[in-house]
């Protein structure tokens, strides 16, 4: 539990939690100031690592997604290029420096590889699937890519806590929708909607 400062809007620290998630995850990148970085999977924790790094200072944001309004959200929020997850051939011209892959799928776990420039990081944030995950291996390898785990966060949240209450770090287009409590039902069926939600 954390004590909100005074004036911070509670629609807006309902993004707390996820944006430590984010925020944690750009953590395990190290120092973003004035790197290339590739976002893959710009649903909401893909659209708040965007934010946050834009906090951090990157010097150029580039999010991928199936769907467009993810993608919008993404440049609302400091994307400077956003690629449709389609196209293969566009990830793997970028040569990040670093990625953040953010959407749990094997696809983009791929493309993350193959977005990542000689000597990149590559951020696992999106949770795969338990078992046996299908990498490209032998890229990551001649690339000398270095990949790396985030899950969750520590203590992260008071310093989003922190930047969202000084308005350093702005979230606001992650909310799209707003439903009363009487219409839970509906909000979960948008919810778990991606082209929607």
């Amino acid at each position: 539990l954390r004590v909100l400062p005074e004036g911070l809007d509670l629609k807006l620290a309902s993004l707390a939690e996820p944006a430590a998630v984010a925020w944690h995850g750009v953590g395990q990148a190290g120092d973003v100031r004035g790197k290339r970085v590739l976002v893959i999977g710009a649903g909401p924790i893909g659209a708040l690592v965007v934010a946050v790094l834009k906090h951090h200072g990157a010097a150029e944001i580039i999010a991928s997604d199936l769907h467009e309004l993810p993608l919008s959200i993404a440049t609302e929020l400091g994307a400077h290029r956003v690629i449709n997850a389609r196209d293969a051939d566009a990830i793997a011209a970028v040569h990040a420096d670093v990625v953040i892959e953010s959407s749990g799928t094997v696809p983009g776990l791929a493309s993350a590889i193959r977005g990542a420039g000689r000597g990149g990081r590559v951020v696992l944030l999106g949770l795969q699937r338990s078992g046996e995950v299908p990498a490209l291996l032998s890229l990551a390898i001649t690339r000398e890519l270095t990949l790396v785990g985030s899950f969750r966060f520590g203590d992260e949240i008071d310093a989003v806590i922190e930047a969202l209450a000084d308005g350093s770090l702005v979230v606001d287009a992650v909310h799209t929708h707003e439903f009363p409590v009487e219409q839970a039902l509906d909000a979960s069926a948008v919810a778990g909607d991606a082209p929607q939600s």
